[in-house]
């Protein structure tokens, strides 16, 4: 068990890294490093309907955890579309892609190897 926590921690240590790297790289403004603000009032809207929508459904199913998963995927997929297509050139949906695909291999690595 311990082994398995030390693995998740150098993982989470890992991306974290590679997100200043990326936010370094592709020239990403720093003061965009505090609390996420959406690029329109429908994107903050409806990720606050996802958010209300999965409390309550999980309840609702056998498997919360790939109902987490599902989660995440579907929230940061429809954060990098609106980022794609209202921000393109701030190119902060790369840094929202990556991070998504990190922290979702680190949730599945999480939940199914315990």
């Amino acid at each position: 068990m311990l082994n398995y926590i030390i693995f998740i921690i150098v993982l989470l240590i890992i991306a974290i890294v590679l997100e200043r790297w990326l936010k370094k790289k592709l020239k990403i403004d720093k003061s965009k490093w505090s609390f996420y603000k959406g690029v329109n009032p429908f994107q903050r809207w409806t990720e606050m309907a996802m958010i209300i929508a999965f409390l309550i459904s999980i309840w609702f199913v056998d498997n919360p955890t790939s109902w987490l998963i599902g989660y995440f995927l579907i929230s940061l997929s429809f954060r990098a579309f609106m980022e794609w297509k209202y921000k393109r050139e701030e190119k902060e949906y790369i840094l929202t892609l990556c991070s998504m695909f990190i922290y979702l291999f680190v949730l599945v690595i999480g939940f199914y190897l315990i």
